[in-house]
């Protein structure tokens, strides 16, 4: 499990890298921000997050910055945040966020790369590299009428839930569907 005291820990997970069959995952940076805007700025992608993922270069290039840094020392989490490409050109992003011996996903894609099966390929990717890493047990949050999502998570092995009493998920909002799954090293 991750001592989320040790910047060592921290530093090891921030950069981590990888690839599957067709993509390469690597961690989120301001390099990303321009392919990454022009991936995500289509009124689509919002439809099931509150709205735009992004509004304006600025503001995704703000946005990374911030994701780039540590959580505040009074947070015991650790911020994964990855850029997705395809071919060398950016078509998404997927995140973790560890807390309490569990990590919560999201991940989003620019509609031109829906359908194809890219967003299965990066989450299966960011679960093996968790459980590599001693996460036992994800969890995801899913608005209400995205059963696209639900279908990929179901995919994965997610099953629906109900979240858990024992600890907050940081990303559940009252209505939200939640899904959890078990992980191993042979996810």
């Amino acid at each position: 499990m991750y001592d989320l005291g040790q910047p060592e820990v921290r530093a090891r997970l921030d950069c981590l890298m990888g690839s599957t069959e067709r993509l390469t995952i690597e961690s989120l940076g301001l390099k990303h921000a321009a392919e990454l805007f022009q991936a995500l700025c289509d009124e689509r992608v919002g439809r099931y997050i509150g709205g735009p993922d992004v509004t304006t270069l600025e503001a995704l290039r703000d946005r990374i910055t911030h994701l780039s840094t540590s959580p505040p020392d009074n947070r015991d989490e650790i911020w994964l945040n990855f850029a997705v490409l395809c071919a060398g050109k950016v078509i998404g992003r997927i995140e973790a966020t560890l807390h309490g011996g569990i990590a919560e996903i999201a991940y989003v894609f620019g509609p031109a790369w829906w359908g194809h099966g890219y967003a299965t390929e990066a989450v299966s990717w960011l679960l093996s590299h968790l459980a590599e890493r001693g996460v036992s047990l994800v969890w995801a949050t899913v608005t209400p009428g995205n059963e696209t999502s639900v279908r990929l998570l179901g995919r994965l092995g997610f099953v629906s839930t109900q979240p858990p009493t024992q600890r907050r998920l940081l990303s559940y909002e009252d209505g939200d569907h939640v899904l959890s799954r078990q992980c191993s090293k042979s996810a």
